[in-house]
């Protein structure tokens, strides 16, 4: 099962709680061509700095792919791989905050020790962001509310139980 999540909804903290069922699948070493040396956690995130790889957004779907199909996969909610995972009939979760969630993710974005960088994209273009996101046909949609986390809104005894449902906890789905 595979859960496309914006960022800052709770895919590492949801990984953390689960480690049995859960995989938090981060895309930066797909995404970009990475010094293995240097240390790299929220404040590197959206570094202009960064080398895009060629080969991004394939080869995370490939790599997607080949993970354990009994499995949460979490993976940031990219409008490309998206595609391709579309294009490719392969189901997923959509989910994302409420349009009056940005003040929270803000907060969140500070908290965790975003880059001013990432925050003026994801925060500077949070309308885009969720228009994008509210326009995706294919996944399956979770919008939360803005103090929600991905842990509130999936019931993992279902989804244990091979359900793959999620609960309708002030949630908003389609």
């Amino acid at each position: 099962m595979i859960v496309a999540a914006f960022s800052g909804v709770g895919k590492s903290h949801f990984a953390s709680l689960y480690p049995d069922v859960a995989i938090d699948f981060v895309c930066m070493p797909y995404k970009y061509i990475l010094d293995t040396t240097a240390p790299h956690g929220e404040w590197s995130k959206a570094d202009p700095n960064l080398v895009m790889r060629p080969e991004w957004p394939l080869n995370y779907v490939e790599a997607i792919k080949k993970l354990p199909s009994n499995k949460i996969i979490l993976i940031p909610s990219d409008c490309r791989v998206l595609g391709h995972l579309a294009s490719e009939g392969i189901p997923y979760f959509l989910c994302y905050p409420q349009k009056k969630a940005k003040k929270t993710y803000l907060k969140r974005y500070i908290k965790r020790d975003n880059s001013q960088n990432f925050i003026s994209i994801f925060i500077g273009d949070w309308k885009w962001f969720m228009k994008s996101l509210r326009e995706d046909t294919f996944g399956k949609h979770i919008v939360m509310k803005p103090k929600q986390y991905l842990s509130d809104v999936l019931n993992i005894k279902a989804i244990l139980k091979g359900k793959k449902r999620v609960k309708y906890v002030d949630t908003s789905i389609r």
